[in-house]
């Protein structure tokens, strides 16, 4: 009788010890579902930041490039200016803004700037640019207290004409715009 009693204790036993083993393995399978979703919540955050990133920087390579289009209009290798009138982004000197301060890109600025001819690719409009001459009488080209001094013009003599060179890109997205700009000397010999 006593085995029979000791066989019966082990049976209830395995069959205890069953249940305790699929309820552990729930639990562990419900953590497990729970690592994996956390994952992919985590992994689609990352595409989207890069997809931002890719975005936001191949606005600026954009607006680059329009910087570069806007500075070959005055480049020492042109010889005839064009007329600077406000006419294909070539303005004189606009007096609203001090001349010191970077310029903040509005709906008057996008009616008066020239789009570029730069056939980019996987841009959502084309880049635009404007070119003011900020002075219109020639005059020194001594650099001012503290600004920076290229090696060329420590070589150049004469007179200058400075420009202000500023540029607008959008990226793939209407929401990524960068704008650049920049400022241009070019020597009168």
């Amino acid at each position: 009788m006593s085995d029979i009693y000791s066989g019966m204790q082990q049976l209830s036993t395995v069959r205890a010890q069953r249940g305790i083993v699929l309820i552990v393995g729930l639990v562990m399978v419900l953590l497990i579902t729970i690592v994996g979703l956390a994952a992919v919540r985590g992994s689609g955050l990352q595409e989207s930041m890069a997809g931002n990133m890719r975005d936001r920087n191949l606005s600026f390579q954009c607006a680059e490039s329009a910087l570069r289009s806007g500075e070959a209009v005055v480049a020492p290798e042109v010889k005839v200016l064009p007329a600077f009138d406000c006419t294909k982004g070539l303005c004189l000197d606009l007096e609203a803004i001090p001349k010191n301060s970077v310029r903040y890109w509005d709906s008057e600025w996008e009616k008066i700037a020239a789009e570029t001819s730069l056939d980019l690719k996987s841009i959502a409009k084309k880049p635009r640019m404007l070119v003011e001459e900020l002075d219109a009488n020639v005059g020194s080209c001594a650099a001012n207290e503290g600004s920076g001094v290229g090696l060329g013009s420590l070589t150049m003599s004469g007179d200058c004409i400075p420009y202000r060179i500023t540029a607008l890109c959008l990226g793939a997205s209407q929401e990524s715009k960068v704008i650049v700009q920049s400022a241009y000397k070019r020597f009168q010999q």
